[in-house]
């Protein structure tokens, strides 16, 4: 007699190639935060899955845990910016609040970045404010921290919240095709892989 029993199928665990993406950001764009780790979710759920790759978010109000011993945006630099792989910045009317060596937390943690050379997607939201509520002296730091950047690398202006989202969803995506084709993605990096 023949055997019948089925043969089993032996399921190989994939390399999934896992990123650390810093969400950095004023106080009056940190509603923001929610729709970028939606869009994020998705980009998981479609590009990542195809390709193999998951971005997992990063941001100080909910991946810091309590410590003392240096100043604030020290710890956050030990914590959650200096492990990243790449950082999301995004400013509107708010500069931000100075650090000991920089203008804001935000221009500190894209100093880190890129001196680490890392990538840094960076945006400016061009929305419309009541002019009550625009405080001059921190856009006008927002303005020279655009004119610092603009012979550094490529950022970009949105008109609102929609255009933020699909404009980095398409870097994203633009970034991540890059690195496949450049062949870079596939190479043993020091990347954190998970087998699953």
């Amino acid at each position: 007699m023949q055997d019948t029993k089925e043969e089993e199928e032996v399921v190989m665990p994939k390399n999934i190639q896992v990123y650390d993406m810093l969400i950095s950001c004023p106080s009056d764009v940190s509603v923001l935060v929610e729709l970028i780790e939606k869009e994020i979710r998705s980009f998981n759920n479609f590009f990542g899955r195809s390709n193999d790759i998951v971005v997992r978010t990063r941001h100080w109000s909910a991946d810091l845990y309590s410590e003392f011993g240096n100043m604030p945006q020290e710890l956050i630099n030990k914590q959650i910016v200096d492990s990243s792989d790449m950082a999301l910045c995004v400013f509107w009317t708010r500069f931000g609040t100075p650090t000991e060596n920089y203008g804001s937390g935000t221009e500190e943690e894209v100093e880190r970045m890129l001196s680490m050379k890392k990538q840094v997607f960076m945006y400016f939201l061009d929305k419309p404010i009541n002019p009550s509520k625009l405080d001059q002296e921190q856009y006008k730091r927002i303005q020279l921290f655009m004119d610092k950047y603009k012979n550094r690398g490529v950022f970009f202006k949105v008109q609102d919240e929609s255009a933020l989202v699909s404009k980095f969803r398409e870097n994203l995506e633009l970034y991540f095709d890059s690195k496949i084709r450049g062949n870079e993605f596939r190479k043993s990096s020091g990347k954190k892989k998970f087998c699953g």
